[in-house]
């Protein structure tokens, strides 16, 4: 082989060489090998001692065990969950700024026309669980069960207010729903920042019918200020086995699937992503954190990182055709 012919091969060898830097960039790199050396902030719509917000705290403090960092709540409620949204869109796709949300992430740009993002500006974490809602009504409300309260609301609607959470529309699309379908002159939404707030209204009967978690009206069952008229989700609350859902008593178009979902920025480094998912997993999967999270009123929710992003397309799709059919007017 000549002189010419190795310095060729040298000379190719420290070319290819280079390409394969320059695909991988250093800092990237570096970023990811480091991750991650200072605290993680968990985003989130949800109002502090709400039920997601209790279960997010339940989680933040297993995955900060489980990556060896700090990993906080941060919670910034209003504007249909928003003013959360743009917080995590505005901050660096580094890993650190995570998005704690509900299924209204995918619904919100139905609504807002203007919300400045769609799905595929976030990519899926982990599913973190669900919270099967049911109905509590006021001590002034008449009704014991499904058929009489339907009856009830048809009958005098327009002198009911019913509480949604404005942190999302999942609630009042809901509560929209049940108006419609019971008939007569609708009942008035009043909106709140948190369960807390809505169920101290309920308790004073300033409102006489909100959704929520078992954790947040159950405890006030046996005082006899409230009632819990029947479930709107789609299976039987474990906690209350013995109430109907609306599906089971005639309305299979009664009920809200409400799902805690972890996101980041889509743009963050891959293998940082990855990095967060198998934490997260791990975290979600211990039997531990399925116990701790019953008393914030969440179960299990069975839902693989890779499927999320289709279920939340679909639950969108499900929200638009929600809306058209109940020819519903959000604000």
């Amino acid at each position: 082989m000549s002189l010419f012919q190795r310095r060729l091969i040298v000379l190719f060898a420290l070319t290819f060489a280079t390409l394969i830097i320059v695909a991988v960039p250093a800092p990237a790199l570096a970023q990811a090998n480091n991750f991650p050396n200072k605290t993680i902030t968990l985003v989130t719509p949800f109002a502090a001692g709400s039920p997601f917000d209790s279960l997010g705290r339940v989680f933040a403090e297993r995955l900060s065990k489980k990556l060896k960092t700090g990993v906080v709540i941060e919670n910034a409620t209003g504007g249909q969950a928003m003013v959360a949204t743009k917080k995590v869109l505005n901050a660096p796709a580094d890993g650190y700024t995570l998005f704690y949300t509900s299924n209204g992430l995918a619904t919100t740009p139905i609504v807002i026309k203007d919300a400045g993002y769609t799905l595929d500006d976030f990519t899926p974490i982990a599913a973190l669980g669900q919270a099967p809602y049911i109905l509590f009504a006021s001590a002034s409300v008449k009704a014991t069960d499904i058929p009489s309260l339907m009856k009830e609301i048809k009958e005098r609607g327009k002198s009911m207010n019913i509480g949604v959470l404005g942190t999302s529309h999942l609630g009042l699309i809901l509560a929209k729903k049940i108006s419609v379908t019971a008939g007569g002159d609708p009942y008035q939404e009043i909106s709140y920042r948190g369960s807390p707030e809505m169920i101290r209204a309920l308790l004073a009967d300033d409102i006489q019918l909100m959704a929520t978690t078992y954790s947040i009206g159950g405890p006030h069952l046996k005082d006899g200020k409230i009632k819990a008229i029947g479930v709107v989700a789609r299976d039987k609350s474990t906690r209350m086995p013995e109430l109907k859902t609306f599906i089971e008593s005639g309305y299979p178009d009664l009920y809200t699937d409400i799902w805690a979902a972890l996101y980041t920025k889509a743009q963050t480094p891959k293998e940082i992503v990855e990095i967060l998912r198998k934490a997260s997993a791990e975290v979600v999967a211990d039997p531990s954190f399925k116990e701790a999270m019953k008393p914030t009123g969440s179960e299990a929710w069975n839902m693989t990182v890779d499927k999320m992003q289709a279920a939340f397309e679909a639950e969108a799709k499900s929200f638009a055709q929600a809306i058209e059919k109940f020819n519903l007017k959000l604000n």
